[in-house]
């Protein structure tokens, strides 16, 4: 045998005869053969026989009488006793008997497995050992259970192998996918352990595909349970080896071996919790299912062949409670963001709180603060951010996932927020809210709630809508603010998705989302007219004005009806009457009356970049604009007092003199008055955008407009100052010079028209110029006078040569009316008249019926007393009443004064003034130039000889 034993004779033809018996299944005549040879066959030579021979397609229902008879020690004959009977000495020589006997080497009943978990019951042994044998001859786990069941109340240790082995994989392979191609085979399946064990336990229930929402419940109570009720046994085999090697054992060796049993069970449900949490990261929906619907280590499906009573009550309470911060884990893990899923983790949220006999949470329709006074200042002190990492979810010492009040009412509260900021359009998942409330950065809160804000007018546009998100919005940021303004009282820690913002800061982001909504009813309702303002007023002001110049600034178009300008001008119409002093908001309006006039002229800006209304805010010279737009549209210069009023609007919007004038106040203009000071900044102004007109229509080649620019909007009140007068060019009160004056005047003295305009003769064209010049000449400074005489003096030189001309060309004329002297006697026309020889001699003495202006102006001064001198008095005492310019300029010490003291008419017909500041008008100006030529036309008519030249 294989124990080596030496039998005799009689007793190996027995043992052969057994053996003969069990190898052809003749189960009856094996149990007769028992029965009469109870001596010989003793329990362990009959099980191994059994083991080593008996086929493993033989019914276990055949021989199971004989187990339970052996099991019992009293083996009895079967009622039906078989035909065979042992024939010693017929078939075998003694020797050839018990050499055969010696060479049957018997299979041992123990496995090393089963030894290590210190099994010694023979029975039991055996009918694992078989059970093994069996599943891996024919694979029929239904067998090996049947084999099984009459014998699990007579060793705990064969009950527990067969709830944590044959079970599961019984139900694994048969019951629940009966259609899997790969199934365990029972050496594989008890191999498994730890967490790589609950992961290929519960993969099917994912690769199933099936519509069933509790699969993986089922699989978790069916399959995991009775698996994880082996974990002792398990753990057990793993720690006998090393007990086996110890020399001596010590008095607590069995309490250390029951206290790893404990936490081997421990362990593996550990390792299933770890599997929900991260089932709940890939699908929170599944997982939460399994949490609403399995009630964890409590809710095993043993199918009626043992519980887990053994378990002590302090342990499967311990166990409990782990599964429940598993299910709270959950919560934190979970990606999703929508609805449902909030809907899901506050369902976890009643099962643990039911799990734990814990306060379970109201529903968010009757949601009210009492959590609040549950978060403790000492709870809220053990929070760390390391609490919301992955690996420290399921730690016993995490205060977020510990089940107990304070952590089930955080997690109320954020859950709660996350609800909120779903309706308001701004989804955020629960662990990243959680951290943003308790863990989160001012800079991080004023981030996320300008997200926020941005996201509510996409959904919300009502007035009305908008007093319920304010107020949503107050208790984000404060999760003990009430409806009716109550929130943390002084000393308490401020706890909420917002609270690292200060109240008053929420209220002015609230007001700018009002206002970006078109909310402007709810928005001066509630920081306007109520009693109680939530913000100062003057902050009020200063964020309408923000908020409506953010508009203009993202404006694309000027118009006020389009786009930002639009919005902008309907944010201050609707706050205006609220603060009727405010020079901001005036100012704002005066900035929008530009723009949307300067909206209706075509401006493209540097590089073809098209105008926007930020351009004028960004410019340090916005009146060069105004410029441009004159460039950019012809003719544009004839609407002078349209873009004089964009002008003085741009004044009004409150941009600095510099930026207007070029150059800041200095001197007694720091100390002027707010509206004198803008006074002179819109004269300034106006006549800056004049000059800018002027410009341009002498680049269009349009004189006559100019002119008429320089003469009635650019000259001054007298050409020249009285006694009492400082220079024109500077203003005690602004304390610059003007140079836009003489600039202009100069400008257009020295252009050169390509053609006349019809009605006025060149003479007059450098006449007018020569006005211009002479007004430039007074205005400007002492260092540009050389350059603008020697223009001056160029243009008198045309002037001078032009008329000379006309005079040659008037006498040549003259003098083919008069004709020259006829012969005696004749005449060169029929009929023509001969004069006598006195008539001769008056024709011969008197001068040109015309001359120059400059000369006559010389004769006019010089002739002698007579009718003639009666003349020129009268004309010169009526040019005097009438036309006060010759006075005011013979009075003035001109910068020109010394080059000639007999200028041309020309100059004499330069602006000026009759001692009341009054301007000269231009048909005054003008009948100057005339006089002179009435003065000499009336000497001719009387035959005044010509006074001698001096």
């Amino acid at each position: 045998m294989a124990n080596g034993k030496r039998t005799s004779s009689g007793e190996a033809r027995i043992i052969l005869e057994a053996v003969r018996f069990a190898a052809s299944a003749n189960v009856g005549a094996f149990h007769q053969l028992v029965a009469r040879e109870t001596d010989l066959l003793q329990l362990e030579l009959v099980l191994r026989i059994l083991l080593t021979y008996l086929p493993e397609s033989t019914a276990p229902h055949l021989y199971l009488d004989l187990l339970q008879q052996l099991a019992n020690r009293a083996v009895h004959l079967p009622p039906q006793p078989s035909s065979s009977s042992v024939q010693p000495g017929n078939t075998l020589s003694d020797h050839d008997a018990q050499h055969q006997v010696r060479q049957l080497h018997l299979l041992p009943l123990a496995e090393e497995q089963d030894l290590r978990a210190g099994c010694t019951n023979q029975i039991s042994l055996f009918l694992i050992h078989r059970a093994r044998k069996i599943d891996v001859e024919t694979g029929s786990i239904p067998e090996v259970q049947q084999l099984l069941e009459p014998f699990l109340d007579r060793d705990p240790y064969l009950r527990t192998w067969m709830i944590s082995n044959i079970l599961p994989l019984r139900r694994l392979d048969y019951d629940y996918y009966p259609h899997i191609d790969d199934p365990y085979t029972l050496e594989a399946f008890e191999r498994l352990e730890g967490r790589p064990a609950v992961d290929s336990l519960l993969a099917r229930s994912a690769r199933a595909g099936t519509d069933e929402p509790n699969q993986s419940v089922r699989d978790l109570r069916g399959i995991v349970g009775p698996w994880v009720y082996g974990e002792k046994s398990r753990k057990r085999r793993k720690t006998h080896h090393d007990r086996r090697r110890s020399s001596m054992t010590t008095p607590s060796t069995n309490e250390r071996s029951a206290e790893s049993d404990e936490k081997g069970r421990q362990s593996a449900w550990s390792d299933v919790n770890e599997w929900i949490v991260d089932l709940a990261l890939r699908e929170f929906a599944t997982a939460a299912d399994v949490v609403e619907h399995w009630d964890g280590p409590n809710d095993v499906d043993y199918d009626g062949f043992g519980d887990d009573e053994e378990l002590d009550h302090d342990i499967h309470g311990l166990l409990v409670q782990r599964y429940a911060q598993a299910g709270l884990a959950t919560i934190y893990v979970a990606g999703s963001t929508s609805t449902s899923t909030i809907e899901r983790a506050y369902s976890i949220l009643k099962k643990v709180a039911r799990l734990q006999g814990l306060h379970e949470p109201q529903e968010f329709e009757k949601f009210q603060n009492v959590y609040t006074s549950t978060l403790s200042k000492d709870y809220l002190d053990q929070l760390s951010e390391i609490h919301l990492l992955h690996n420290a979810l399921l730690r016993p010492e995490n205060p977020l996932t510990f089940p107990e009040n304070p952590s089930l009412a955080f997690a109320s509260l954020v859950l709660r927020s996350c609800s909120l900021l779903q309706k308001l359009g701004y989804s955020r998942a629960y662990r990243a809210t959680a951290k943003l409330a308790a863990f989160g950065k001012r800079e991080e809160h004023i981030e996320e709630l300008h997200k926020t804000l941005q996201k509510v007018p996409v959904r919300t546009r009502d007035n009305g809508s908008w007093a319920e998100v304010r107020q949503q919005i107050l208790w984000l940021r404060d999760w003990r603010y009430e409806s009716s303004g109550q929130g943390a009282s002084d000393g308490e820690t401020l706890l909420g998705v917002f609270c690292r913002i200060g109240r008053v800061d929420v209220e002015v982001e609230l007001l700018k989302a009002l206002l970006r909504a078109s909310c402007y009813t709810v928005a001066v309702h509630v920081y306007c007219t109520q009693d109680q303002h939530p913000i100062p007023e003057d902050m009020v002001e200063k964020t309408v004005l923000n908020v409506a110049m953010a508009f203009y600034d993202g404006a694309s178009n000027g118009n006020r009806t389009r786009g930002g300008i639009r919005k902008a001008s309907e944010i201050l119409a609707a706050f205006h009457s609220h603060f009727p002093e405010s020079n901001s908001f005036s100012e704002a309006n005066a900035l929008i009356v530009a723009t949307h006039s300067m909206s209706f002229y075509s401006l493209t800006l540097q590089h073809g970049v098209p105008f926007q209304p930020v351009n004028i805010r960004a410019s340090k010279d916005p009146l060069s604009l105004i410029g441009r737009i004159l460039e950019q549209n012809p003719r544009s210069y004839t609407k002078l007092d349209d873009m004089i009023e964009i002008g003085q609007s741009l004044v009004r919007a409150g941009l600095e003199p510099n930026e207007i004038t070029g150059g800041s106040p200095t001197g007694k203009s720091q100390t002027v008055d707010r509206s004198q000071h803008q006074d002179y900044n819109l004269l300034e102004s106006s006549r800056r955008i004049t000059s800018m007109a002027i410009e341009a229509s002498l680049s269009e080649g349009d004189f006559d407009t100019a002119y008429s620019y320089i003469i009635n909007r650019l000259s001054p009140p007298a050409t020249g100052p009285s006694k009492d007068q400082s220079p024109p060019q500077h203003r005690p009160d602004s304390g610059t010079k003007d140079d836009v004056s003489w600039r202009s005047a100069y400008l257009a003295g020295r252009a050169t028209p390509a053609k006349s305009s019809p009605s006025h003769s060149s003479v007059r064209r450098l006449e007018q110029r020569l006005e211009l010049l002479s007004l430039a000449l007074i205005l400007a400074p002492p260092s540009e006078l050389a350059e603008i005489l020697q223009v001056w003096r160029a243009v008198e030189g045309d002037l001078t040569n032009l008329l000379a001309r006309e005079t040659a060309e008037e006498d040549r004329w003259n003098s083919k009316g008069d004709g020259s002297k006829p012969s005696a006697g004749s005449s060169n026309l029929p009929g023509g008249f001969v004069p006598s020889t006195a008539d001769t001699d008056q024709v011969a003495n008197r001068k040109p019926r015309r001359q120059s202006r400059a000369t006559a102006a010389a004769a006019n001064e010089e002739a002698p007393m007579g009718l003639f001198d009666v003349a020129r008095g009268a004309a010169q005492a009526f040019s005097k009443n009438a036309f006060p310019l010759r006075s005011a300029a013979s009075a003035t010490k001109s910068p020109a004064e010394g080059v000639s003291k007999a200028r041309p008419l020309s100059m004499s017909s330069d602006s000026g003034s009759d001692g009341k500041g009054e301007r000269v008008r231009k048909r005054d100006m003008v009948a100057n130039a005339v006089t002179g030529g009435l003065a000499s036309g009336i000497g001719w008519m009387i035959g005044a000889p010509a006074p001698p030249k001096s």
